[in-house]
């Protein structure tokens, strides 16, 4: 999840080791299956709706405007290449967290870090979480008082639903991912891309 000290320099040396496995795998077989465009120098991914630059020579990545990207977001980004594979499908229905088994292990830190900070800060205005939703590129969907649908990736979306306070209820959220989730990233990254998504939608509304 999100990293300080210590575990900052830990992600760091893994994304290098992951980033040494870019530079020699099949670059432009992976970009095709994951929905990225790519030139001679660069692999380009939607990310949360932000166009990154993937250098196809250093494997560093830049987001728009030349944007340093924190090391969590990278090494997240470098999970969806590094572990899509081949066999991957397009979801054939969407899931909350605990019905992904490969990643039910990290279900209290995907509650804490993804959950619990959209339910404190949208209570008592749902309708900025849509406004944020759609800003990030999300699409518009029908469950609880409010909900959107953000694309991480062009092959990995989300669906934030939530339910405002009442007189006898405090918040409530929910998050469901495509069954298939697991085909396109590491495990780890699952809660990790629900953090991400619940901070940019958080980032969009103030």
């Amino acid at each position: 999840m999100k990293s300080t000290g210590n575990r900052e320099s830990n992600y760091e040396k893994v994304f290098d080791q992951i980033r040494e496995w870019f530079l020699q795998c099949p670059q432009e077989n992976i970009a095709k299956k994951v929905g990225a465009e790519f030139d001679t120098e660069n692999l380009y991914l939607p990310f949360f709706g932000e166009r990154c630059r993937i250098n196809r020579t250093t494997g560093e990545i830049t987001g728009a405007g030349q944007r340093q990207i924190p090391v969590t977001e990278r090494l997240t980004i470098m999970h969806h290449l590094r572990y899509c594979q081949s066999y991957a499908e397009e979801g054939r229905k969407m899931v909350p967290f605990r019905e992904i088994r490969e990643a039910a292990v990290f279900e209290r830190a995907y509650e804490r870090a993804a959950l619990d900070p959209l339910k404190k800060h949208f209570a008592g205005r749902p309708q900025e979480l849509l406004k944020a939703g759609l800003k990030l590129g999300g699409v518009r969907e029908k469950y609880g008082d409010v909900s959107v649908t953000l694309y991480a990736f062009p092959k990995i979306s989300l669906t934030y639903i939530f339910w405002d306070k009442d007189e006898e209820f405090p918040p409530s959220a929910n998050i469901l991912f495509q069954d298939t989730i697991a085909q396109w990233t590491h495990p780890e990254s699952v809660p990790t891309l629900a953090q991400i998504g619940t901070e940019r939608l958080i980032q969009q509304s103030v």
